[in-house]
């Protein structure tokens, strides 16, 4: 999936700029000023919800330069400006790759290199592979022997965990290994969308802070301020996105965004086709979503907000813009099993974080549209 090409132009969000984060801010000072700061904090919400933001802006105010390390960071000293460009020597910034990116038994330096170099430019953008990308255990090794080390320049480590329920066995392992070996000077901060899915070990050891997405308004003045985007486009994205400014970035080039939306009218089309044929031909072409993890990503959020359209069709009457989805919402034969749907592509994460086939997971999504209309089709 490729960035947009007007967002990396325009003024990108920093690593470290939040957006509608006063309260967590107000918790998190609180908890420094009064020395009650955890050595292991757990950032939890959904996605777009700005985890990787506020912990990099933890990391920055543990060691700004013009306060003591218990104020906000000023983002103008060189320790700010190092935590914001990913160059901070004791800020680290951990997150899951694929297996192709170890050779040797540790990451890859310059496949690392390159993806630091992406987030550098553009921050708010997601890092997505077409692999399965998980946290290994020289990740965790990488962890614990630089937090037995004394801090290079600043007063404190910083450890960022993105995706940290994606820890494989072994390195949730290690891990509980880690926390239970605390320093004073080293904090570790997970960011993490489904907190359950952490080692209740891990999790009892956590100090636990719950963020939501900015208002959808927000997300759309973001869009069109920050990136670029037209008005139209930038409501039309937030809305499909969900209010997750990375989920509209993913989908923010127009081309893309058109090419989704026509495999989401296709696989509406497909559904209501009473023959099987057009579905197995939408999941068989090697163009089409089903077959890249970071494209199935972006065609299932554009799929999810088609179905709450469909769904609002249903219960509130309110006419869906694409004809193929009103005319799914006028087929539906029980609201209750379109709502139960909705819920699903809504955590569709979950299934996309094991090891699953695009394909197999596709048709049973499609096949479970079908039986949301499958009675009024087979009239």
């Amino acid at each position: 999936m490729q960035m947009a090409e007007s967002a990396t132009r325009i003024n990108p969000l920093g690593l470290s700029e939040l957006v509608d984060k006063d309260l967590q801010v107000a918790m998190l000072i609180s908890a420094m000023t009064r020395d009650r700061l955890g050595g292991t904090l757990l950032f939890f919400g959904g996605d777009g919800s700005g985890k990787s933001s506020l912990a990099f802006w933890l990391a920055a105010s543990l060691n700004c330069e013009t306060g003591g390390g218990n104020t906000p960071a000023c983002r103008e000293c060189n320790s700010c400006r190092k935590v914001a460009s990913l160059n901070h020597p004791d800020v680290f910034w951990i997150f899951p790759l694929p297996g192709s990116y170890y050779s040797g038994g540790a990451p890859d330096a310059g496949k690392l290199e390159e993806l630091f170099n992406r987030k550098r430019q553009n921050p708010s953008q997601a890092v997505e592979f077409a692999e399965k990308a998980e946290h290994h255990l020289p990740s965790v090794a990488r962890i614990r022997a630089e937090a037995g080390r004394s801090c290079y320049e600043g007063r404190c480590k910083v450890f960022v965990v993105t995706h940290a329920d994606r820890l494989r066995q072994e390195a949730a392992n290690a891990f509980l290994k880690l926390l239970e070996e605390p320093r004073k000077d080293v904090k570790i901060i997970l960011c993490t969308e489904r907190p359950s899915s952490l080692l209740p070990t891990i999790l009892s050891r956590c100090q636990r802070l719950q963020l939501t997405r900015p208002a959808l308004s927000t997300v759309e003045r973001l869009l069109a301020g920050r990136f670029g985007m037209e008005p139209d486009t930038a409501a039309s994205t937030a809305r499909l996105a969900g209010g997750s400014l990375p989920a509209a970035l993913a989908m923010g080039d127009k081309g893309d965004l058109e090419s989704d939306r026509e495999w989401v009218e296709r696989t509406f089309e497909a559904v209501m086709n009473r023959s099987a044929g057009p579905l197995l031909a939408l999941l068989d072409e090697r163009k089409g979503p089903f077959h890249n993890r970071g494209d199935f990503e972006r065609y299932a959020a554009v799929l999810a907000g088609s179905l709450r359209d469909a769904l609002l069709g249903c219960v509130a009457s309110r006419e869906p813009d694409s004809k193929a989805v009103a005319g799914f919402a006028e087929r539906v034969a029980d609201s209750g099993s379109l709502i139960k749907l909705v819920e699903r592509m809504v955590n569709l994460g979950d299934s996309l974080n094991r090891n699953v086939n695009l394909r197999l997971l596709g048709w049973s999504l499609l096949n479970e549209m079908r039986e949301v209309i499958g009675e009024r089709t087979r009239e």
